[in-house]
Protein backbone atom coordinates (compact mmCIF):
# COMPACT_ATOMS: atom_id res chain seq x y z
CA UNK A 1 0.00 0.00 0.00
CA UNK A 2 0.93 3.51 -0.70
CA UNK A 3 1.06 6.06 1.54
CA UNK A 4 0.54 9.94 -0.33
CA UNK A 5 2.29 12.31 2.31
CA UNK A 6 2.32 15.24 -0.42
CA UNK A 7 0.45 18.12 0.51
CA UNK A 8 -1.97 19.69 -2.92
CA UNK A 9 0.26 21.54 -4.91
CA UNK A 10 2.89 19.45 -5.06
CA UNK A 11 4.43 18.68 -8.83
CA UNK A 12 5.61 14.51 -9.36
CA UNK A 13 8.04 13.98 -11.91
CA UNK A 14 7.46 10.08 -13.24
CA UNK A 15 8.54 7.95 -16.60
CA UNK A 16 6.60 5.43 -18.16
CA UNK A 17 8.88 1.94 -18.14
CA UNK A 18 10.76 1.92 -21.45
CA UNK A 19 9.65 -1.74 -22.08
CA UNK A 20 5.83 -0.34 -21.92
CA UNK A 21 6.89 2.37 -24.63
CA UNK A 22 7.03 -0.45 -27.16
CA UNK A 23 2.54 -0.91 -27.35
CA UNK A 24 2.94 2.70 -28.22
CA UNK A 25 2.41 3.96 -31.91
CA UNK A 26 5.65 5.72 -32.77
CA UNK A 27 4.52 9.49 -31.93
CA UNK A 28 2.87 8.56 -29.54
CA UNK A 29 6.51 7.31 -28.21
CA UNK A 30 8.24 10.28 -28.56
CA UNK A 31 5.51 12.33 -26.78
CA UNK A 32 4.98 10.05 -23.68
CA UNK A 33 8.93 8.80 -23.61
CA UNK A 34 9.95 11.78 -21.07
CA UNK A 35 9.26 12.74 -18.03
CA UNK A 36 5.43 13.40 -17.45
CA UNK A 37 4.91 15.95 -14.18
CA UNK A 38 2.14 15.55 -12.09
CA UNK A 39 0.54 18.58 -9.81
CA UNK A 40 -1.70 16.76 -6.40
CA UNK A 41 -5.10 19.14 -6.57
CA UNK A 42 -6.56 20.02 -3.57
CA UNK A 43 -9.34 17.24 -3.74
CA UNK A 44 -6.47 14.39 -3.13
CA UNK A 45 -6.09 13.43 -7.16
CA UNK A 46 -3.40 14.11 -9.20
CA UNK A 47 -3.60 15.36 -12.68
CA UNK A 48 -1.23 15.77 -15.49
CA UNK A 49 0.58 19.23 -15.54
CA UNK A 50 -0.14 21.15 -18.11
CA UNK A 51 -2.38 18.04 -19.86
CA UNK A 52 -0.68 19.34 -23.22
CA UNK A 53 -2.30 16.02 -24.80
CA UNK A 54 -5.66 16.95 -23.25
CA UNK A 55 -5.26 13.91 -20.65
CA UNK A 56 -7.20 15.67 -18.09
CA UNK A 57 -7.68 12.70 -16.09
CA UNK A 58 -6.80 12.90 -12.59
CA UNK A 59 -5.78 9.41 -10.79
CA UNK A 60 -5.26 8.69 -7.11
CA UNK A 61 -1.66 8.32 -6.03
CA UNK A 62 -2.87 4.38 -5.38
CA UNK A 63 -2.36 4.10 -9.09
CA UNK A 64 1.16 4.54 -9.20
CA UNK A 65 2.87 1.79 -9.56
CA UNK A 66 5.74 1.36 -6.86
CA UNK A 67 6.40 5.46 -6.14
CA UNK A 68 9.61 6.55 -4.48
CA UNK A 69 10.63 9.27 -3.17
CA UNK A 70 14.04 11.09 -4.34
Amino acid sequence: MTTDSFAPGSTVTAWLAPNLLDDFDPVLRRLLGGAQHFVKQADGRWRPQGCQLGLARCFEFSDLLSPVAR
